[in-house]
Parts: structure tokens; C-alpha cells; sequence
């Protein structure tokens, strides 16, 4: 029987951080042997500025005789996404196929059974692999791939990133709120991320309005992470397209870039790769220390793909999403 317990983020002592930081630590060695050693700080910078964007973050741990043995991590979505929860259980890899991550699974969708949660869904599971073959046994279908690029700032031909902008558009950029002049016709833009192939998840399009644009730059402040803007401003001064990035506490070295998206009628121009470009100027310029970028594409998005490898990034690697109903 586990003891399941909630992690509180803010309060943990070094040596809950220490546990699970072991656990991750050589979860990570597993399944991502190519990749340098998960340090102490990617573990607890990734927990305490989450994906702001991705709702409300739970962390729960599991024991067994006292030891910690598994712990999930679930995003509860919002505006307009109620009914999901995003769950990633990870077990120690000595004390795998133990029925420990069904057990944890089978708790866990009774807490959000509780939430008022209908469906669940496992993201960045590694095509192929274990998890993958595990959440099918459980009943899971495959919804969607997606997948990681990186780009290695220290081996990159920046000259890649001398990107002119488009006659007829200019950029604006900015670090944090979004300019009060801005800010509506930005929250309208943002709506083009809904074009995104997302295969058949559950996770739908949200509506953006000024409001939600001003909450989830609230979240940004309140968990210290640096969020820059990128937008592509057409002829009549209306915001038509947008690219992210952001660096996270403890964690200088490892930029994440975040979405980007470009109005349909305004699609065809190359303004995705301009933005994309001058943020990359932008934020190396200031952030010296960083080292690598990481972003995330869906399979289907073969455009971004491909813009993303003009500009230097690799794939790395491909993730499965699956689904299930509560």
C-alpha cells in the first residue's frame, strides 16, 4: 500500500529536496542517457516555476515502507479546460514493474476524479519506450507526438539569425507586461496558437483576452521567471504575430522558448523566423551565461520544425501523448 502525500514546493526542507532529487536524478540517468546528469537545481527550479501557461501545479510523492518510490506531477489546465489533467508519474527504476506507478496512477485519478476531472492525459512519454507500452496496458490511446529541439548556443553559426524583417511590418519587443497600447490587439494574436496541431488530445484552445494576458503575467512575476516578447506589428499597427522566451531561477544557462504564431492572413511572410530570430539575438545578447535553448514542437507543425532547424536547433528526440477517460 502507498502513502501518498502531497510535496509543498515552498517548504520543502534540503532533505526532502534531497530525496527527490535522488529519485530524479536516476529516473533521468535511465531514460535520458545521452543527456548530461540532472542537477539538484534543474529538479527544483523546474517544480518551483512550472509551466505557467499549463494551470495549477500539484506535486505528489509516494512511499512505501518509508521510502520514497515514485513521485507525480499534474497540471490542471484552465479557461476552458476544466475536464483534463496533465499527469507524469516517475518511479525508481530499481523498484519498477512492482505495480508501484499503476497503484500511484489509480490514486491519483481518484484525487482528480475529485477535482471534477474527466479525462486524463501523459505527456513527453518517449516514443517507443517503456511508458509508452505501460499507459497503453492501462487502456491509454495514442493522441498525439511531439518533439524536443535544442539549440547548443556554443556551436551555432549565429549568422543563421541575420534575419531581415518583411516590408510592410516592423517588431516590437518586451520583457515581463505587455505595453497598455499593445495588450488588446496582442491577446487577439495570441489566438492563432489555437491553429497548432495538437493530433487529438483533449487540451483545446483557450480564449485570450486582456485579462488572461495580464493573470498569466502575473504568475511569470510571482515565480521569478524572466518572460520576454517578440511580437510583428502589420502595417495598420495590429499586432500579427508573437514568439516567447524564457529563462528560469536557477537555471541561467537553459533558455526555453515558448510559442509562436502568426495570424493566417499574415502567414506566408517569414515572420515566424524573423521574431524567432531577433529574440535569439536579444536574449544572448544580455544573458551571456546561457548555453543551450529548448523548445518543444508538435510532430505535425513540419513549418516550425523546419524553421527551427534554419535557426540552429536539433531534434533531439519524439514524445507520445496519450489519453484516457476518467
Amino acid at each position: 500500500m502507498l502513502d501518498v502525500r502531497a510535496f509543498d514546493v515552498d517548504r520543502a526542507s534540503d532533505a526532502e529536496w534531497d530525496e527527490l532529487h535522488e529519485l530524479q536524478f536516476s529516473a533521468y540517468q535511465l531514460e535520458f542517457p545521452e543527456r548530461p546528469a540532472l542537477t539538484r537545481q534543474e529538479t527544483i527550479s523546474a517544480l518551483r516555476a512550472p509551466q505557467v501557461q499549463a494551470g495549477e501545479q500539484l506535486v505528489w510523492t509516494a512511499y512505501r515502507d518509508g521510502r520514497l518510490v515514485a513521485r507525480a506531477i499534474v497540471n490542471l489546465p484552465a479557461d476552458g479546460n476544466r475536464h483534463l489533467a496533465v499527469v507524469r508519474i516517475q518511479v525508481r527504476p530499481e523498484v519498477r514493474r512492482q505495480g508501484i506507478g499503476t497503484e500511484f496512477l489509480r490514486t491519483a485519478e481518484a484525487m482528480l476524479r475529485d477535482r471534477g476531472r474527466t479525462q486524463v492525459e501523459g505527456w513527453n512519454l518517449t516514443v517507443g519506450g517503456p511508458g509508452e507500452s505501460w499507459a497503453q496496458r492501462l487502456g491509454f490511446r495514442f493522441v498525439h507526438t511531439t518533439v524536443l529541439q535544442i539549440l547548443e548556443l556554443g556551436d551555432v553559426d549565429r549568422g543563421r539569425w541575420e534575419v531581415a524583417v518583411p516590408s510592410g511590418y516592423r517588431l516590437a519587443r518586451w520583457i515581463g507586461a505587455a505595453p497598455e497600447d499593445l495588450v488588446e490587439a496582442f491577446a487577439k494574436a495570441r489566438a492563432a496558437i489555437g491553429d497548432a496541431p495538437l493530433g487529438e488530445s483533449e487540451l483545446g484552445a483557450v480564449e485570450w483576452t486582456a485579462d488572461r494576458v495580464r493573470r498569466v503575467e502575473t504568475s511569470y512575476r510571482e515565480r521569478d521567471i524572466e518572460h520576454r516578447t517578440v511580437v510583428a506589428v502589420g502595417p495598420g499597427g495590429e499586432v500579427v504575430g508573437l514568439t516567447e522566451m524564457e529563462v528560469r531561477p536557477l537555471m541561467p544557462e537553459r533558455l526555453r522558448q515558448g510559442d509562436t504564431a502568426v495570424l493566417a492572413a499574415h502567414r506566408g511572410h517569414r515572420l515566424g523566423l524573423a521574431m524567432k530570430a531577433a529574440m535569439l539575438r536579444w536574449f544572448t545578447a544580455d544573458r551571456v551565461d546561457a548555453a543551450q535553448v529548448w523548445t518543444a514542437t508538435g510532430a505535425g507543425n513540419t513549418h516550425m520544425i523546419e524553421v527551427n532547424h534554419r535557426l540552429g536547433f536539433a531534434t533531439e528526440r519524439a514524445f507520445s501523448v496519450v489519453s484516457r477517460s476518467l
